[in-house]
């Protein structure tokens, strides 16, 4: 094994597998087998004869030293998002991935082709060191895999957890998976991003400006309780954001983390300032006011993203009837597939066909107030009647079943039965901050602000026009 593994200068080059617990490496601290990308060589020792008797786990060793004998001076530079190491029948894969929409680490993991069961008992590994519910769009995986006979099986992977620490979930010599959470050197930095809106709209300018996806779509977010995007929002309006971003020691980004702070101003000139906090006792953090007044409302006015409005509340003739009657609701054009979610905490008492409404999903927000969509594609998998939903939670898709001319969403809030226009119905507000919470919340106001005003006299990182500025 050593006349394998030997390097050209003689040295031993040292490897970690994620594979099992039975091996061992000489020195202390060894690092995963992530860490091949940086050149962190591991002398593996044979701690347990059984080990080197499995034949997979043997042939994967030895693949893994006979590519790394001619490459051993690349290795610390591979900058690859997929490499193998390969030998005879056996291949193991690293692949480094981003975790999409609300697929969850689990869902990002069959995605790429991960054995099924081999995923279930990785991802409950991992919950037991850390609240798998934490895993959020675009931060970064790295997985390992090894092709047996068709089927990738999961060695193991790493997910950067937090500034300072990532955590390692490798597969252990019976088949079962183990966690470990390790110090690690990164760097968390805050992102200035501001701009103003163009023809492309909101979402668009502030993609433009830099910011990920997932930060994108959190200002949508942020204001969809006060702001009416359609009438308020547009070319000349602008927005400003902060946010966390956690970089390796060489500079790549592991982790996009929440946007801290938001302000848009209106078309109108009207400003409006948020900043995040989690409150104790809460799983999440939420959206406050400088004075700590939650921008969560009650229900949502648009429960979809990046649509346009195509039709008000009101009377108006009917596009295909012909007759005049009244709009209960509010239409909003989207293409088919355009996830739609639920408007607030609820009940579903609907989820079918339903005449001229085509698909719709209709759900009870108590004290009389309820919410319907129209003209879905297809609902959410699985949900049914009875189900509780969550506000922001992702009930269906748009489409154009029903009497439609064309693929959009029809909106309607009621209360007591009643339809109320939802672009300007009053619905309850949220909740204040108070106590403790208050004083932490106002305490973190003066840091945001702090990193705001450092940001804005830093220097310019941005290109094209970009306007991008950082701060340590």
């Amino acid at each position: 094994m050593s006349k394998i593994c030997r390097m050209r200068d003689g040295r031993m080059p040292m490897i970690s597998v994620t594979s099992t617990d039975a091996v061992k490496t000489l020195s202390k601290g060894g690092k995963p087998l992530a860490d091949l990308q940086y050149g962190s060589y591991q002398l593996v020792k044979r701690s347990n004869s059984s080990v080197w008797q499995s034949g997979w786990l043997y042939a994967g060793m030895v693949a893994l030293c006979a590519a790394m004998s001619p490459l051993a001076n690349n290795i610390a530079h591979a900058q690859s998002a997929s490499q193998s190491y390969a030998s005879g029948n056996n291949e193991v894969e690293r692949r480094t991935i981003s975790v999409n929409g609300n697929e969850g680490i689990g869902g990002a993991l069959n995605r790429i082709g991960a054995n099924s069961s081999d995923v279930r008992l990785a991802v409950r590994a991992l919950g037991k060191v850390v609240n798998t519910d934490d895993v959020k769009r675009d931060d970064q995986l790295t997985v390992f895999m090894r092709n047996d006979s068709g089927t990738k099986r999961l060695l193991g992977f790493n997910l950067a957890s937090g500034a300072d620490r990532s955590i390692t979930v490798t597969r252990t010599i019976d088949g079962d998976y183990k966690a470990r959470e390790l110090t690690t050197k990164m760097q968390k930095r805050s992102l200035r991003v501001a701009g103003v809106i163009g023809e492309n709209g909101l979402l668009a300018s502030v993609r433009e400006q830099g910011a990920p996806d997932r930060v994108a779509d959190s200002l949508a977010d942020a204001f969809a309780y006060d702001v009416d995007f359609q009438r308020e929002i547009g070319p000349g309006s602008s927005f400003e954001l902060m946010f966390d971003r956690v970089s390796d020691s060489r500079g790549a980004v592991v982790r996009e983390g929440e946007p801290t702070y938001a302000r848009i101003t209106t078309l109108s000139g009207r400003s409006i300032e948020l900043y995040r906090f989690q409150a104790s006792g809460e799983s999440s953090s939420e959206w406050y006011d400088e004075n700590g007044r939650s921008a969560r409302k009650f229900l949502m006015r648009t429960p979809i993203n990046g649509a346009r409005l195509t039709s008000n509340f009101g009377y108006r003739v009917h596009p295909i009837s012909g007759y005049t009657k009244l709009h209960e609701g509010v239409d909003f054009g989207a293409p088919t597939g355009t996830p739609v979610y639920s408007a607030g905490d609820g009940v579903v008492t609907r989820a079918g066909i339903m005449g001229g409404y085509g698909n719709v999903v209709d759900i009870d927000h108590g004290n009389g107030w309820s919410t319907r969509y129209g003209h879905l594609s297809r609902f959410a998998s699985g949900l049914s009647v009875g189900d509780r939903v969550k506000q922001g939670q992702t009930i269906a898709l748009s489409g154009n079943t029903g009497r439609s001319t064309g693929p959009h969403l029809h909106f309607e809030i009621r209360k007591n039965g009643s339809p109320l226009n939802p672009m300007s119905a009053q619905v309850p507000n949220g909740k204040t901050l108070a106590g403790t919470d208050y004083r932490n919340f106002q305490a973190q106001v003066s840091r945001v602000d702090n990193l705001r005003r450092s940001a804005m006299n830093g220097v310019n990182v941005a290109n094209s026009g970009i306007s991008v500025r950082a701060a340590n």
